[in-house]
């Protein structure tokens, strides 16, 4: 499948489409250091066989090609200037946010952390094509699954930051063990064409480091994500606030409870319960690994 992509990429005429997709399929198909055997928080709510599949490093279905990169890439531009608007206004204090919980076996990071009149909430950022867009009547359910994650994650990580320091001193004090924690969980990071190996992990241990501050001065607990949706067509907005209530605690729980199904399956080598129940059903139909999970 990975060469049939590339010869189409190679087959495209033009002076710059064609060179343009050769590269956009080269650098979309390199080998990323994005941490594997972790559960994702932007996987939450999805097939657990998929994840498994994922997460012991199955070879999955084809590669992606260059205009899915160029797809992905919008979307990181739309966060990023979306972002920008919000830190200039004061509104968002952190972007890029890492969030890591040690029970559960999550790592990944949000879109960010807002002030709202002194109340820290998660932010999400979404970009969604026009037809999905009009039809938002709220968040969707994958991206509250998502969404809940991160602020069980913060909101874990603030509490346990205020029961263990006591003061600012021994907050402080706590700089360099705190960092060589954060620091063991990059350790799967590779260098790039940009940045050493070494400047990815102490980046990373940097943002978590910069966290931890925002959530130990965090007094009140930290209940909300706000989703902030894009159109891709014309840039109109939507916003959709989600809480951690009675409400939505059997979301979260439901999502936990799979990761930790999921972390006794990898720990045992133990293949979950296919979750779809064709090839063509709405839940097989796009995954990445069709091709492994029906021939069995």
């Amino acid at each position: 499948m990975a060469l049939k992509d590339m010869f189409q990429a190679m087959k495209k005429e033009g002076l710059v489409t064609k060179p343009l997709d050769r590269y956009l399929f080269e650098l979309a198909n390199k080998p990323n250091d994005r941490a594997v055997n972790v559960n994702a928080p932007s996987q939450a709510g999805k097939c657990n066989r998929a994840n498994y599949y994922m997460r012991m490093q199955y070879e999955g279905d084809g590669t992606i090609d260059p205009r899915t990169q160029r797809i992905f890439d919008n979307g990181t531009y739309t966060h990023e200037r979306l972002q920008a608007y919000l830190i200039d206004m004061g509104l968002l204090i952190m972007d890029e946010v890492p969030l890591l919980n040690e029970k559960y076996n999550i790592q990944g990071h949000t879109d960010g952390f807002l002030d709202l009149d002194g109340e820290v909430a998660i932010l999400e950022i979404k970009s969604i094509n026009d037809n999905g867009f009009n039809s938002l009547k709220d968040a969707k359910d994958e991206h509250k699954c998502q969404g809940l994650i991160y602020l069980y994650c913060a909101e874990e990580r603030r509490q346990w930051l205020h029961s263990h320091y006591k003061s600012v001193d021994e907050f402080n004090a706590s700089y360099k063990e705190r960092y060589a924690y954060f620091e063991a969980h990059y350790q799967h990071m590779k260098s790039g064409h940009k940045y050493t190996r070494e400047q990815k992990i102490k980046n990373e241990v940097l943002l978590n480091m910069l966290s931890d501050n925002v959530l130990f001065y965090t007094d009140k607990p930290i209940t909300k994500v706000v989703f902030l949706y894009e159109n891709k067509n014309n840039q109109e907005l939507k916003e959709f606030v989600v809480e951690r209530s009675l409400s939505t605690e059997p979301i979260l729980t439901g999502v936990l409870n799979n990761y930790e199904e999921l972390n006794r399956c990898c720990e045992e080598k133990r293949l979950p319960p296919r979750e779809g129940t064709s090839k063509s059903c709405n839940m097989c139909r796009w995954c990445s690994y069709q091709t492994e999970c029906w021939v069995l």
